[in-house]
This record gives C-alpha cells, sequence and structure tokens, in this order.
C-alpha cells in the first residue's frame, strides 16, 4: 500500500507538472527543461517525452495495483509486469528528484523534514479539494453580503467580516505551503511562475495588506472619527482584489483551460483588430467634435426664465433646418444640460470616444443620431451615424467573430491531436496486459458442460431473430438465464428442466419477438408521432379566460394522453428488456417524461401541491416532439451535433457564470445601494443584493439597455462633470469582455461542429448511395444464377448503370434551384465553355463577369401552335430580344419604374405627384408587356421545353406585369384588392435580378442557404413552441395591471385618480384607471411565441422580465419583486435560444456560404490558400519606382525617402491629431486663437511636405501613388479651410446671436465650412499607411469589399422593397411626439422609411415600432379619410412586415457579410508560418529596389541577396548563411535567360511554388505538365508567354543553369 501511495503522489506530481508545462505553453514560453545545469541538455527532449510516457505508464500501474489487490494474484505475465514496474519506477524517481528545485528559499533541501511534509500535504489529493471548497464558500459568503447605501451594515455583514479572516488565513497557510514546497521564484518551476498561482499570490498579500491597513487605520481612529474615513475607502478598494478569487476555479477544471486558452491565444489578433476599431473610433470621435460640438445644449425654455418648456427636453436650433420650439412663450436658448443628464454629447475628446463607443454597440444609437438631427437638420447627421454603424459594427465587430472561431478551432485540434495521441498509448499498452492475462484465463478456466449445452440451444434459438437489434436482446436473455441459474442451485434447476416452464419460455419468447415487431414497425411510430401531436395540441389550447369545458377536456386528454405513453413504454420494456431498452437516449428520456407525469397527476389529485408548480412537467412532454427526428436523417444528424456542441458549450457556460459572477460581485463592491440618487423612481436594474446583481450584469451581456444602466452608474457617482464618468471603464470593459468574446465563442463553437454535422451529412448520403447499388448488383447476380446467360449478365450491368444516371438526372431537373445550372431558360450557360462565372455565391469581382453572354437558340417546336421555329417573325424578335441594346433599355427601365415607386407620395394618394406618376406607370407596364410578348414569341408559351413559362425568373416578371394590368382593369370596385395589388408592384426591382448575372448567383446562394437552414428553423420553432406553452403555464393572465399603481384588481380599477408628476406636489394631473395588459404578453400560444420572439432579438427583454417578476395571480395587479427566481425561465430561454440556437443560424449560413465557395473547385488540386497565391503571383506586375537623374533633385529624392523624414512626419501627425483632441466645449478666446495658428503652422508643414515630393518624384511620379494623392486631397482642403476661417470672422467667435438670421444663406456656407474643417481630420488616416499589421487589415478590406458588391445590391433591393411596403402600408399613421412613429422616425418618405428599416436591422427598438403601426392607430391630418375614421390607420401586416424583415435582415444578410469577411480575413487565425497572399507584397516592394524601372527582370546575382532581405516565410531571412541560401535557389528550379536576368513573375512564382510545395514531388518535367494543366484549367485567360515563363515546358531551357556561377560565387 505504501508503494502505491508513493506511485500514485508521483503520478499527481507528473500530472501537475504536465499541467504547468501546458500553462507555459499557453503563455508561449516553452517550458525550461527539468533537470539542473547544462550536463542533461543533449538528451533532454528526449527525457521530456519519456516523462509523458511514463505518467502514462504510472496512471496504467497505480490501476493495475488496484485490480490485483482485489483479484487473485495472476501466475502467469507477472512477472513481465513486475519488471516494467521496476523500470517504470527507477525512471520515475530520476524525474521527479530532478523537476523539483534542489533548494527553495535559500535554504530548505529536498531532505529537509519540514520541505518533505509540506510537498506530501501540497500534493495530497484530499488538499486540492479543500482548497476548492474554500474557494467555494468564499464565493458564497461575498455573494451573501448586502451592500447597504452610505456605509451602511447590519450584523450578517459585520459576521461575514469575520468569517472572512478566516478564509484569508486558509489561503495565507496554502500559499506559505506551496511556496515551501516549490520554491519561490528563482527555478524552472518555482511557484510564482505559474500564470494561476501568481493571481494566487497577488490576491493573498492584497487581503494581508488590506487587513495591516484596517489594523492601522482602527488605531489611528481611536482619537479622531474623520481620519478613519479616508482609510477606510483604501481598503474597499482592496477588497474588490477578493472577487478574483472565483478565478482559481478555472485551474481545477481542465476543460475550461481549453475554453480559455483559446481565448487568450486568440488575443494576439485580436489585437490588431481593437487597434483597427480604436483607430475607427477616435477618427469618429474626433469628427464628431468637429461636427457636433456643443450642439446638444439648446432646448425650448419660457421666455425670460429658466424653466424648460417640455417634460422631455430635446435639443431644438435657433434657424436653419433644425426642430423649432412649437409652444407659444417659448424660445430656443442654450443652457440646458444635454440628454442623459449631460452624459450623452460631443462637447470633448472622451464625452465623444463615450458617444461613438456607445453608438458602435448599436444600442440608443438613433437617440443620439434623432437629438441631432433636431439639433442641426437632416442633411448631415444619418451620413456620419450610418456609416459609423455599417464601418464599426457591422465590419469591424464581425472580425472580431471571425478571429474567434478561427482561434478556437485550432485549438480544439490540437485538444484532439493530444487525445488521440494518449489513446494509441493506451491500447499498445492495453494488448500486453491481455496478452498475460489471457494466459492466465486459459489455465484457470473451468468448463461446466451443462451450461454450454443449454447456452448453445440458446444460441442456436436465437439466430432467426430479426437483425435490427438481436445484438442487445441475445446478451440480455442470456445474462437474464445464467442468473435463475446460479442463484437458487440445485431446486431451480430441477423446475427449469419441467416442461410447463419450457412452454412458459417458449411462449414468452414468441410474445416478445412479437411485440418487437410491433415496436419497430413503421405503423407504430405514426401512431405514436399521432398521439404526440394531439398531447401538442392539447397543450397549446390553453389560455386566458378559456371556458370550463375546455379545461375539462384538457384534463381527460392529458391522462388518457399519459395512459397511452406508460403503454408504449412498457411494451417497448418488455420487449426489448430493460438493458436493450435504457440504451437508447431517447428511452431514457421518455421514460423520465412519463414518470414525471405520473408523479405529477397523482400529487395534483391527492391536492399535495398546486397544479400550477407541476403543470412544467407538462411541457416536458413536448420535448417528444424530437421523436419526429428518428427518420429523418439530416435532422437528427443536426440534433447529434447539437448535443455534441452542448459539450464544449457547457465548459463555456461554466465560463461564462463564473465571469458574470465575479461582474456581479465586483458590481455589488461599486454601486451597492448607490442607484438611489432618484427618489422619484425606483431603478430596476440596480446592484442591490446579489441576485439582481446577476440579473443586471446578464442583461449587460445580451447588450440590452446596457447604456442605461451605465448613465445610472455615473449619476450615482455624481454625473458628468465629476470624477463618476471613470465608473463607464467597468461597464465597457463588462460589455467588451462579455458580449464580444465570449459570446463570440459560442459563436465559434457552433460554426465549429456544424462544419463536422454538414461532412456527416454528406458521408451518410454517399453510403446511402453505395448501399443502392450493392443491392441493384446483388439482384442482378441473383437474375443472372436463373438465367445463365453471361450476355444478359453484361447488357444489365451496362443497363443498371444508365438507369442510375438517369435517376440522378431527373432529380436535378426536379430541384427548383439547382445550385450549378441555372434553370433552363433565357440565358443558359454551358459548363464547359464558361466556368469563370463559378455557381458559388461568393460574387465574383465585377471585372471577371464581363464575358460574352451565349445566346439561347430558339426552342424546338411552334409558339402559339402557328410560328414554327423558322418563322421569320419568331427570328426576327430572337434576334430582337438578344440584342445588347434591348436588354439594356429594359434594365433601365425596370429602374425608372422602380424610382416612381419611391416617388409616390404615400399620404395624399390623390396629389399632383401621383397622377403624374401614375401615367408613367400606364407606359411603363405596356413597355413590360410588349417585353412579355415578344419573349412568348420567341419561346412559345409553356408547352415545350425550353419555353417561357418554364423558367422561375420568367414566371416572376409574368406575375409582376400581370398585377399592374390587373390594378389598371379594377380601379375603383374593391378598395382594399386594389391597395393589395398595387403594394404588389413593389416586386419590379425583382426582375432585374434576371438580368444581372452576379445578382443572380448570389440570389441562388442565399436560396440554398435557406434550402438547409430549414432543419435548423424547425428545431428552433420547436423549442420556441416549448418555451411558449411553459410561458403561457407560468404567466397566462398575470401580466394586467391598473394605470393607478395602488389598485391591484379590475374591479377596484375604475374612475379618475390624481398623479403628482416626479412628486412635486404643486404640480397634480387628473388621470383616468384603466385596466390595460401588457403589449406583450403570455396569455395564449402565440401571443406567447411572439414575446418570447422579441427576447430572443434581445429588444426589451428586462422589461418583460420585470413584469414577469411582479407577476402575482391571474386578473390580480403586480406586487414588486414577488418571485424572483422565475427569472431562471428567461435566462435559461435566451442562453439555449437566443445565444445558442441563433448563432447556430449564423454559423450555418456561414458554413454553407463557405462550401458553397469550394464547391466550384470541387476536383481541382490545389486548395483555396494555393489558388490565391498562385493567382497573385500569376497576375502581379513589378513596382515603378522613380529615382531621378539630376543631382539637384535626387538630393531632394534622397531625403524624401529617408527613414528619418517618414518618422518626422509620424510624429507630426500625432501632434496635430493631439490638437484636434483637445478642443472642448465653451473654450476661452486666447485657447481659439492658439488652435487656430496651430492649425496653420501643421497645414504650413504638411503644404511643404507635398511641394518636396513633388520636386522629388516629379508630378506624374507623385500623382501615380494613390497615398499621395489622397495627401494632396487633404492639404488642398486644409489650404481652403485656413482661407475661409481666416474670410470669415465670425465662425471663430460662438454662434451669432439668434435675431441676426437673414435666412439661409450663412446657414449653408456653416455647412460648407464644417466640411472643410474635416480635412483637418482626414490627416488622421494617413497613420494607417504606417502600420504593417494594420496594412494587411487594410488590403483585406478592400478586398473583401471587391466581394461584396452584389451582396450589398441584394440588400439594397430588400431594403427597397420594404421601404415600399412600408410607406404604402403605414405611411398615413399620425407622426406624434413621445410614440416611436415621430418627426425623426416614420413612413412618410421614401429616405426616412430607409432610415427607420436600417434602425431596425440594427435592432434598436423594433418591436416598439411594430407595435405603433399596428390597426387602431391615429392618421396624418393630410391624409384622405372619411369623418369618423381618425383611428383607422396602421394594419395588422405590420406584425408579418417586420418579424419577416428582421428575420431575413439579421440572420440572412448581416450574416453573408459575416462571411465574406471571415473568407477573407482567415489569415488572421491561420498559422504565420504559412504563406498567404498577403505575405506576397513585401516581395513587390523590395523587388522593386533592385529593378525600379520595372522592367521585370533582374541579374542572377542580386536574387541571393533579395531572397535573404524578405522575411520567412517568403524568402529566406538574414539568418540564413550564403550557401544555404544559394543551394536552396538552385533547388527552386528557375528559368533563367540568356544574359543571366530572371524574370519577376518566375522568381515569385517558384516562391510560392516551394514554399506551399505545388507538384514539388517526382519527376520534375511530369510535375510541370500537370501544373500548366491546372493553371490553364483555372485561369483561362493566362497568356502562353507568361505560362512558359513561370513553369518552362517540357525539353525547355532548365534552371539548373544556375550552378555555375553560383558555385563560382560562394
Amino acid at each position: 500500500m505504501m508503494m502505491m501511495m508513493m506511485k500514485k503522489m508521483q503520478h499527481q506530481r507528473q500530472q501537475q507538472e504536465d499541467h504547468a508545462n501546458e500553462a507555459n505553453y499557453a503563455r508561449g514560453t516553452r517550458p525550461p527543461i527539468s533537470g539542473e545545469g547544462p550536463t542533461s541538455q543533449p538528451n533532454s527532449s528526449k527525457q521530456t517525452v519519456l516523462s509523458w510516457q511514463a505518467a502514462i505508464d504510472a496512471a496504467r500501474q497505480a490501476k493495475a495495483a488496484q485490480t490485483m489487490s482485489t483479484s487473485a494474484p495472476p501466475p502467469v505475465g507477472s512477472l513481465s509486469q513486475r519488471k516494467r514496474q521496476q523500470y517504470a519506477k527507477s525512471k520515475k524517481q530520476g524525474n521527479s528528484s530532478n523537476s523539483r528545485p534542489a533548494r527553495a528559499l535559500f535554504c530548505l533541501s529536498l531532505n529537509n523534514p519540514i520541505r518533505r511534509a509540506c510537498i506530501s500535504i501540497v500534493e495530497w489529493k484530499p488538499f486540492d479539494i479543500f482548497i476548492l471548497l474554500a474557494i467555494f464558500a468564499n464565493c458564497v459568503a461575498l455573494a451573501i453580503y448586502i451592500p447597504f447605501p452610505e456605509d451602511d451594515s447590519n450584523s450578517t455583514n459585520h459576521n461575514l467580516e469575520k468569517v472572512e479572516y478566516a478564509f484569508l488565513i486558509i489561503f495565507t497557510v496554502e500559499t506559505f505551503l506551496k511556496i515551501i514546497a516549490y520554491g519561490l521564484l528563482l527555478h524552472p518551476n518555482a511557484y510564482v511562475r505559474n500564470g494561476w498561482n501568481l493571481l494566487d499570490f497577488v490576491i493573498v498579500i492584497v487581503g494581508l495588506f488590506s487587513v495591516i491597513l484596517e489594523q492601522l487605520t482602527k488605531e489611528t481612529e481611536g482619537g479622531n472619527h474623520s481620519s478613519g474615513k479616508s482609510g477606510g475607502f483604501d481598503v474597499k478598494a482592496l477588497r474588490a482584489f477578493r472577487v478574483l478569487r472565483p478565478l482559481r476555479l478555472v485551474s481545477g477544471v481542465p476543460s475550461l483551460q481549453v475554453v480559455l486558452n483559446s481565448i487568450i491565444k486568440a488575443m494576439v489578433p485580436l489585437l490588431h483588430i481593437a487597434l483597427l476599431v480604436l483607430f475607427v473610433i477616435i477618427i469618429y470621435a474626433i469628427i464628431g467634435l468637429e461636427l457636433f460640438i456643443g450642439k446638444m445644449h439648446k432646448t425650448c425654455f419660457f421666455a425670460d426664465s429658466d424653466i424648460v418648456a417640455e417634460e422631455d427636453p430635446a435639443p431644438c436650433a435657433f434657424s436653419g433646418n433644425g426642430r423649432q420650439c412649437a409652444v407659444n412663450g417659448t424660445e430656443c436658448r442654450s443652457g440646458w444640460v444635454g440628454p442623459n443628464g449631460g452624459i450623452t454629447n460631443f462637447d470633448n475628446f472622451a464625452f465623444a470616444m463615450l458617444t461613438v463607443f456607445q453608438c458602435i454597440t448599436m444600442e440608443g444609437w438613433t437617440d443620439v443620431l434623432y437629438w441631432m438631427n433636431d439639433a442641426m437638420g437632416f442633411e448631415l447627421p444619418w451620413v456620419y451615424f450610418v456609416s459609423l454603424v455599417i464601418f464599426g459594427s457591422f465590419f469591424v465587430l464581425n472580425l472580431v467573430l471571425g478571429v474567434l472561431s478561427g482561434e478556437f478551432s485550432k485549438e480544439r485540434e490540437k485538444a484532439k491531436a493530444r487525445g488521440d495521441f494518449q489513446k494509441l498509448r493506451e491500447n499498445e499498452q492495453l494488448e500486453e496486459d491481455l496478452k498475460g492475462y489471457l494466459d492466465w484465463i486459459t489455465q484457470a478456466e473451468d468448463i461446466d458442460p451443462e451450461n454450454e449445452e443449454e447456452g448453445g440451444e440458446e444460441g442456436k434459438r436465437n439466430t432467426s431473430m430479426p437483425t435490427s437489434e438481436t445484438e442487445s436482446v441475445n446478451t440480455e436473455n442470456v445474462s437474464g438465464e445464467g442468473e435463475t441459474q446460479g442463484s437458487c442451485g440445485s431446486l431451480c434447476q430441477a423446475i427449469s428442466k419441467s416442461k410447463l416452464s419450457r412452454r412458459w419460455r417458449r411462449w414468452n419468447r414468441f410474445n416478445r419477438r412479437r411485440c418487437r415487431a410491433a415496436v419497430k414497425s413503421v405503423t407504430f411510430y405514426w401512431l405514436v408521432i399521432v398521439l404526440v401531436f394531439l398531447n401538442t395540441l392539447t397543450i397549446s389550447s390553453e389560455h386566458y379566460n378559456q371556458p370550463d369545458w375546455l379545461t375539462q377536456i384538457q384534463d381527460i386528454a392529458n391522462k388518457v394522453l399519459l395512459a397511452l405513453f406508460t403503454c408504449e413504454m412498457l411494451v417497448k420494456m418488455y420487449s426489448l428488456g430493460l438493458q436493450a431498452y435504457f440504451v437508447s437516449l431517447f428511452n431514457r428520456f421518455d421514460c423520465f417524461v412519463v414518470c414525471g407525469g405520473i408523479t405529477e397527476t397523482i400529487l395534483v389529485e391527492l391536492e399535495l401541491m398546486s397544479p400550477l408548480g407541476v403543470s412544467v412537467f407538462r411541457c416536458v412532454r413536448l420535448l417528444r416532439i424530437f421523436k419526429v427526428t428518428r427518420h429523418w436523417t439530416s435532422l437528427s444528424n443536426l440534433v447529434a451535433s447539437l448535443l455534441n456542441s452542448m459539450k464544449s458549450i457547457a465548459s463555456l457556460l461554466l465560463l461564462l457564470f463564473l465571469f458574470i459572477i465575479i461582474f456581479s460581485l465586483l458590481g455589488m463592491q461599486l454601486f451597492g445601494g448607490k442607484f438611489n440618487f432618484d427618489e422619484t423612481q425606483t431603478k430596476r436594474s440596480t446592484f442591490d443584493n446579489f441576485p439582481q446583481a446577476l440579473l443586471t450584469v446578464f442583461q449587460i451581456l445580451t447588450g440590452e439597455d446596457w447604456n442605461a444602466v451605465m448613465y445610472d452608474g455615473i449619476m450615482a457617482y455624481g454625473g458628468p462633470s465629476s470624477s463618476g464618468m471613470i465608473v463607464c471603464i467597468y461597464f465597457i470593459i463588462l460589455f467588451i469582455c462579455g458580449n464580444y468574446i465570449l459570446l463570440n465563442v459560442f459563436l465559434a463553437i457552433a460554426v465549429d461542429n456544424l462544419a463536422d454535422a454538414e461532412s456527416l451529412n454528406t458521408a451518410q448520403k454517399e453510403e446511402a448511395e453505395e448501399k443502392e447499388r450493392k443491392k441493384i448488383a446483388r439482384k442482378e447476380s441473383l437474375e443472372n444464377k436463373k438465367n445463365n446467360k453471361p450476355e444478359v449478365n453484361q447488357i444489365a450491368n451496362s443497363d443498371n448503370k444508365v438507369t442510375i444516371d438517369d435517376y440522378q438526372e431527373e432529380t436535378e431537373d426536379k430541384d427548383p434551384y439547382p445550385p450549378c445550372d441555372v434553370p433552363v431558360g433565357e440565358e443558359e450557360e454551358e459548363e464547359e465553355e464558361e466556368p469563370e462565372v463559378p455557381a458559388g455565391p461568393r460574387p465574383r469581382r465585377i471585372s471577371e463577369l464581363n464575358m460574352k453572354e451565349k445566346i439561347v437558340p430558339i426552342p424546338e417546336g411552334s409558339a402559339f401552335f402557328i410560328l414554327s421555329k423558322t418563322n421569320p417573325i419568331r427570328v426576327g424578335c430572337h434576334k430582337l430580344i438578344n440584342h445588347h441594346i434591348f436588354t439594356n433599355l429594359i434594365l433601365v427601365f425596370i429602374m425608372l419604374s422602380s424610382a416612381a415607386l419611391a416617388a409616390e407620395d404615400p399620404i395624399r394618394s390623390h396629389s399632383f405627384r401621383n397622377t403624374i406618376l401614375g401615367y408613367f406607370d400606364y407606359a411603363f407596364t405596356a413597355i413590360f408587356t410588349v417585353e412579355i410578348l415578344l419573349k412568348m414569341t420567341t419561346f412559345g408559351a409553356f408547352l415545350h421545353k425550353g419555353a417561357f413559362c418554364r423558367n422561375y425568373f420568367n414566371l416572376l416578371d409574368m406575375l409582376v406585369v400581370g398585377v399592374s394590368l390587373v390594378s389598371f382593369g379594377i380601379q375603383s370596385s374593391a378598395i382594399s384588392v386594389v391597395k393589395i395589388l398595387r403594394v404588389l408592384r413593389v416586386l419590379r426591382p425583382l426582375r432585374a435580378i434576371n438580368r444581372a448575372k452576379g445578382l443572380k448567383h448570389v440570389v441562388q446562394c442565399v436560396f440554398v442557404a435557406i434550402r438547409t437552414i430549414g432543419n435548423i428553423m424547425i428545431v428552433t420553432t420547436l423549442l420556441q413552441f416549448m418555451f411558449a406553452c411553459i410561458g403561457v403555464q407560468l404567466f397566462k393572465g398575470k401580466f394586467y395591471r391598473c394605470t393607478d399603481e395602488a389598485k391591484s384588481n379590475p374591479e377596484e380599477c375604475r374612475g379618475l385618480f390624481i398623479l403628482y408628476k416626479d412628486g412635486d406636489v404643486d404640480s397634480p394631473v387628473v388621470r383616468e384607471r384603466i385596466w390595460q395588459n401588457s403589449d406583450f404578453n403570455f396569455d395564449n400560444v402565440l401571443s406567447a411565441m411572439m414575446a418570447l420572439f422579441t427576447v430572443s432579438t434581445f429588444e426589451g427583454w428586462p422589461a418583460l422580465l420585470y413584469k414577469a417578476i411582479d407577476s402575482n395571480g391571474e386578473n390580480a395587479g403586480p406586487v414588486y419583486n414577488h418571485r424572483v427566481e422565475i427569472s431562471i425561465f428567461f435566462i435559461i430561454y435566451i442562453i439555449i435560444v437566443a445565444f445558442f440556437m441563433m448563432n447556430i443560424f449564423v454559423g450555418f449560413v456561414i458554413v454553407t456560404f463557405q462550401e458553397q465557395g469550394e464547391k466550384e473547385y470541387k476536383n481541382c488540386e490545389l486548395d483555396k490558400n494555393q489558388r490565391q497565391c498562385v493567382e497573385y503571383a500569376l497576375k502581379a506586375r513589378p513596382l515603378r519606382r522613380y529615382i531621378p537623374k539630376n543631382p539637384y533633385q535626387y538630393k531632394f529624392w534622397y531625403v524624401v525617402n529617408s527613414s528619418p523624414f517618414e518618422y518626422m512626419m509620424f510624429v507630426l501627425i500625432m501632434l496635430n491629431t493631439l490638437c484636434l483632441a483637445m478642443q472642448h466645449y465653451e473654450q476661452s478666446k486666447m485657447f481659439n486663437d492658439a488652435m487656430d495658428i496651430l492649425n496653420m503652422v501643421f497645414t504650413g508643414v504638411f503644404t511643404v511636405e507635398m511641394v518636396l515630393k513633388v520636386i522629388a518624384f516629379k508630378p506624374k511620379g507623385y500623382f501615380s501613388d494613390a497615398w499621395n494623392t489622397f495627401d494632396s486631397l487633404i492639404v488642398i482642403g486644409s489650404i481652403i479651410d485656413v482661407a475661409l476661417s481666416e474670410a470669415d470672422p465670425t465662425e471663430s467667435e460662438s454662434l451669432p446671436l439668434p435675431t441676426a438670421t437673414p435666412g439661409n444663406s450663412e446657414e449653408s456656407n456653416r455647412i460648407s465650412i464644417t466640411f472643410f474643417r474635416l480635412f483637418r481630420v482626414m490627416r488622421l488616416v494617413k497613420l494607417l499607411s504606417r502600420g504593417e499589421g494594420i496594412r494587411t487589415l487594410l488590403w483585406t478590406f478592400i478586398k473583401s469589399f471587391q466581394a461584396l458588391p452584389y451582396v450589398a445590391l441584394l440588400i439594397a433591393m430588400l431594403f427597397f422593397i420594404y421601404a415600399v411596403i412600408g410607406m404604402q402600408m403605414f405611411g398615413k399613421v399620425a407622426m406624434r411626439d413621445n410614440n416611436q412613429i415621430n418627426r425623426n422616425n416614420n413612413f412618410q418618405t421614401f429616405p426616412q422609411a430607409v432610415l427607420l428599416l436600417f434602425r431596425c436591422a440594427t435592432g434598436e427598438a423594433w418591436q416598439e415600432i411594430m407595435l405603433a403601426c399596428l390597426p387602431g392607430k391615429l392618421c396624418d391630418p393630410d391624409s384622405d379619410y372619411n369623418p369618423g375614421e381618425e383611428y383607422t390607420c396602421g394594419s395588422n401586416f405590420a406584425i408579418v412586415y417586420f418579424i419577416s424583415f428582421y428575420m431575413l435582415c439579421a440572420f440572412l444578410i448581416i450574416n453573408l457579410f459575416v462571411a465574406v469577411i471571415m473568407d477573407n480575413f482567415d489569415y488572421l487565425t491561420r498559422d504565420w508560418s504559412i504563406l498567404g497572399p498577403h505575405h506576397l507584397d513585401e516581395f513587390k516592394r523590395i523587388w522593386s529596389e533592385y529593378d525600379p524601372e520595372a522592367k521585370g527582370r533582374i541579374k542572377h546575382l542580386d536574387v541571393v541577396t533579395l531572397l535573404r532581405r524578405i522575411q520567412p516565410p517568403l524568402g529566406f531571412g538574414k539568418l540564413c548563411p550564403h550557401r544555404v541560401a544559394c543551394k536552396r535557389l538552385v533547388a527552386m528550379n528557375m528559368p533563367l535567360n540568356s544574359d543571366g536576368t530572371v524574370m519577376f513573375n518566375a522568381t515569385l512564382f517558384a516562391l510560392v511554388r516551394t514554399a506551399l510545395k505545388i507538384k514539388t514531388e517526382g519527376n520534375l518535367e511530369q510535375a510541370n505538365e500537370e501544373l500548366r494543366a491546372v493553371i490553364k484549367k483555372i485561369w483561362k485567360k493566362t497568356s502562353m508567354k507568361l505560362l512558359d515563363q513561370v513553369v518552362p515546358p517540357a525539353g525547355g531551357q532548365c534552371g539548373l543553369c544556375f550552378l555555375s556561377p553560383s558555385r563560382s560565387r560562394s
């Protein structure tokens, strides 16, 4: 036993060592090799490998030892084992003594008894467990602590303070023990060298420090109390450190470490992106400063008083286009703090950055935009804010996602590889052990003949069983019989020998077989499905205020269904046997549900429990719906992959939970009891106790209204004017870490697992096809045996091949949107002719699409039964249709008619504009009708192949034109019908899809994506439905409340009541009491699903959550914080549906997008990265560098190109940025003047720089570089700006008096001046050209923009269609302040409608806009309604409209963006040692120094030096010795020209080829030929000359000519 203990300890030690190594590895440092001194250096690597092996061995032996001690000692094979143990032991001892430092703390050697005791304690397993428990208890103690306002306290808190000392002592002791055991710092494996230990150490030290401080302050406090307060505050700040203790749990859970490691690894590429985001924020903040400084401080006051005129004030404008003060006796004046208590503004750089960050997170950005609209009119603000959201949110923040998912899959692969290696080891070991045991078993076995006979009989009988589940049943039967015989001895044997029992067994077996066949049959399966469906119906029919008979029916149905399900379970158990029954997860789950149902019924019948509490069980039955998946392979695969990712998500959830706990504890320390600064309203999102803090942190994680909580936090610390602004750091860190990092890891995991599921699907399909073929082959072989005719055999085989192919072709034809071939119709593409248009969704650059389109011939058959194929009319029509002018004209008309739709006036339907547009409409419709008739004449209507109506896009055209014609026909009869038809005209722009090639491909991709997403939609809808049913059970009828909060039931809620505004006794208001329901409620399943859908989009869910928490009883008013535990329902729903399912949605779009993109190159030999690099190498051209011949000009050139000059400009730009950022609101006159002078100085300096460069490069050379052109524009703009500000002195003073407003002339020139001031800011952008990583990022940005035009077109079409529908349907709703449809947000003009839709796409309170468009809303006074119809505007169509728009936008469209970005930015997460296209720019840059004239050739002697200057993976790097470089060059085999030069493309191509190992193995000539073929196949337009240069043809000149000159040199 002692030996075992030692072994176990060593094993643990080893494990810990491995953990430490892993942790070191995560931090990027190689773990120092164990062993002191230089002696062990040479074989050290071997030793680490051995130690790994030893660790595994030791674990195995510990197990073996245990089994040995229990079982009899094995006589044979034990000897070898003993030897192996001794060997392992000696190896272990040598190992472990090395890994520990010989001395700890300079005095304790390894044999010191104190140190040995410490080591044994620290490495004792219970000690670890005890520490973990202590940490856990500490967390609990921190959570129980209740913060009070004004540093009050109570007895519990005092006791907790005392408990805190106990924890401190425990952790201090632990730290000291570990330090004695491992040494403190100076050894390789010392205590502080491990990150987690360092964290512990810091926390303990800070804890001790705070205790000492407290004691000291207490002693000084004895004299006077005032001084003690300050000391107390220090301690409080230090106390916040305790909150980090839960982090120590991470070191105890290994799966957490994988997630954390992948997040930490992702930090490096994330830093690049963070820099880019920061850059965007800074630039936008400075532009915001220039445009909006001080704009937020004017509002409407009553004349001659400082009283604000409105309830919720908004900015206004003195003159011009902003909001004017409407109420009489009010005027617009500055002097207001500003919105949000003065936090949201652009008054100085810090505030501007905060506001911009808030807009990037897409919370509350529309509010800021609307305030700016009020302050300065509609022209400028929307450009600023919309561009900010598109850049900041959609682009840059989606990069974070891309990086994380890449890192995560990399980390997973590593972990997998590690696991595989370990398994392999274990298997080898097992085989070895097995041999030993087998010898022993053969000796020791005693055979009982009677048993054997019985078993044989059993086996014989079982052979005839159905093959589906024989194995499990067999084992079960045999084991059952074995038990009966073994248990009761001879008596039982006698009974079992009797005839009766045999008969009974036979009968039983027969019955079970029959049952099993029944259970397995398809009818039984469908029967169960029908029952499940009925069960679903009964549950979903429940609603609020339902009649009594329905309740009774539901009760009866529940009991009947429960009985039926119980029967099903029992039958299955009987037929399959218990063991086999519980093998399947579905069965276990079923059993759980049925038992739950039975207990529920019993409890309710005996009235031990209210029906509500258990009714949740009923809803669990709904999970049975998932049984459907059993026969639906793709769906069951999906469910399987979801369950798989649940495993990896469990550790992530744990991490998320830890994170939330830490931040809520921190929040309690910072804000506990502080949110009571405004007595008139009770804040709901607070940090006043632990559960509430958890909810608030979770709300900030989901990003809903996090800014409101932040404003409260700032106001709690004294508002924006004080130091309270620092608090926003807490919220920003919480938001960034939680929302961007942790929640995106969810997505990363989802994308990872989905890719697996997809591959599973395809594999299964292939297997199924294989089976089919085998079946057919088998049938044939049988037939052949009957006929014995060899000829038939051959014929049958050939036939069979044909049939399979035919069958496949048929399926392809049926497919409505085949991914590759466009349906037969107008422009049919031949695959062989133009494979350059890929069928993938990856939209190609426009330049690649200008190929000749193939003209579709006139199809066979006659058109309209009279015109034959050769009829001249038909031929003429065909020519006309295919003429490019005709197609382009039609496109133009489509655009014009769409524009006409957008220009209509939705309010006054009989206005002059609308009549004119009506006439245009007639014209357009006529043109389109003619077009369709021409096409029908050409292609025939629909009776034969290739006819007009056989193409889906043509049918769409027909529909659109038909709708227009019909709406002209019935002008007046049924108004509503016409309205619907008029709305359908919106589909016109869709006709452009058929005309634009690239758009067609994107649309097809979207359809493919929608088809694949179907399964996920089903699963998500099922989950939504289940949660909705549970919600109905929990909350039906409980969301009612009275407008007077004192009354809590409908009987009392009548009459009038007096409301004091903001608790002010002087301003009473009389209101009516109304008993009203919440807008979103759970009264029936449909409204519940609606409410849950808004929750899953994260919009407005906190409001719903607090309503649910306050809900009291059916038809009873709310009680404050009545049941907080209900929030669990919402949190689980959000985690499962919103985080997980929605992310899988996103993941699915991304995965299908990538797959579609790879499809085009399915059978191509190069992978994506190789393709990109080769393409670059083929298309690159050398850069031209201008070197002047004139000596004076050369001096200028030399100065401009030197690095000191570069750095000087860099510093100047930084200084300029600083100056711009120093501006603030209400700055002094002197400061203003100083700024102006500085601006002039900078403008002067940059002008000088430009002049110098123009002299150095000559104008032609200067303007050929894009950055230079940009520079010159900025300089010219700045000069104009300086001139204008000098010419117009009023600008420098603050705003002119409101009386002097001579009209809009001054307003317009003000705008032009601010426009030119922007040029100062644009200098910042020059910084971007400096950083290497940022430059690469920008390069990929530009690339992904090239891939986006068609996606963008599709989005534009979607927005257009929805905007026009919105104008037609909701344009008449009146605009009212304090309503969601207001002056800034409405459907009355086309631009407004588009802006509103953009707002919905970013998810800003879209559900409230939807509610504002429902029927019964006030109509606009200008619209033409009949008297008495004031409240008839709006329509129920709003629900469909907004939900469909939100889903299309949020899930499809924005994800197309993400997919394109992830596709282009995958290099960020790739290993940097793999060559990628982003490395190749460097080659161009350095080549240009050797070849300034861009001739494309340099001397072969320069190539070596050139390549040594380029860093690997592309070049050889500085460290490569000259001889090695020459050798590697010769091996590259590049063609050399007769004059001893090498070509640019050839060199680059050779580098790419060797770096990526493209066809470098085997016979060179053959490889070259293959490569030539591949290049010709993919890049058709490559000229033969270039091809011969890069890959010399067989028998051409060879690269070995390099040999002689290189040798002579070296």
